[in-house]
């Protein structure tokens, strides 16, 4: 019985053996497997430090009406790229000021990230804003009549109102008049100058949100007309009613 149970026990030592050296040529065998990976790991990760998170220095209202918005970014050192990206999508390469033309109504997110030398990102800076559909101003008539024109006088200024149903300021590029019909004979782009307002894209009129304002005011003029002094009879325009239209723009 004793040499029964030593038989029994040097084969549980030799399966022993046999086990342990299975796991040891498994395990040289999943060592030998993970090497090359952790090298293919850290061949695809950007070596040096990340840069500092991009600092925003200009950004659309946080309520806008602007279908196209531009975003102004640094970083610090100099010589950074930078990856942008709108809505959550793709990080794509950027640079500053990105313009971002064409939104729709809605919510909006811009990020801007910078990437060294090395091409390691840093932490990215953010902005969300709303985007509203926006409404046409509104550009009243202040006069009943315009009155006797006198070829060769000065212009006669036209007064309107400005309304802005827009829950934002907006600003008012644009306010024009022209003669929508011509009177029989008399010809309202050959016989009659008509000049724009004085707002214009290089010298816009704010118009703050719900707000109204009158033109002329201090600062800006109203459209205006004038009777032209023209080497040809001009009879036809005498006494002649002149249908205006009012019709301007303005940004967000």
């Amino acid at each position: 019985m004793f040499r029964g149970i030593a038989h029994r026990g040097g084969k549980t030592t030799r399966a022993l053996a046999a086990l342990v050296v299975v796991v040891a040529c498994l395990g040289a065998v999943a060592y030998a497997a993970e090497r090359p990976r952790q090298s293919r790991d850290s061949a695809a990760r950007p070596a040096g430090p990340a840069p500092q998170r991009p600092r925003i220095v200009k950004h659309p209202a946080a309520v806008s009406t602007a279908v196209t918005v531009s975003f102004a970014f640094t970083a610090s050192p100099a010589g950074l790229r930078f990856h942008c990206r709108l809505d959550g999508g793709r990080w794509r390469s950027c640079q500053t000021p990105a313009v971002v033309p064409g939104l729709a109504p809605g919510s909006h997110s811009f990020a801007v990230r910078a990437v060294s030398r090395l091409g390691r990102p840093g932490p990215a800076a953010g902005f969300r804003w709303t985007l509203l559909k926006p409404k046409a101003f509104a550009i009243e008539p202040q006069f009943s009549s315009v009155g006797a024109l006198f070829p060769g006088a000065a212009p006669r200024q036209l007064p309107v109102l400005l309304r802005n149903p827009n829950p934002v300021p907006i600003l008012v590029t644009k306010v024009r008049v022209t003669v929508s019909a011509d009177p029989p004979g008399c010809g309202g782009g050959a016989n009659f100058e008509l000049i724009p307002a004085s707002p214009s894209r290089r010298a816009p009129l704010r118009l703050a949100a719900g707000a109204s304002l009158g033109l002329p005011s201090p600062g800006a003029t109203a459209p205006a007309i004038a009777l032209r002094d023209l080497p040809v009879n001009q009879d036809a325009c005498q006494g002649a009613t002149l249908p205006l239209r009012f019709s301007g723009e303005a940004r967000g």
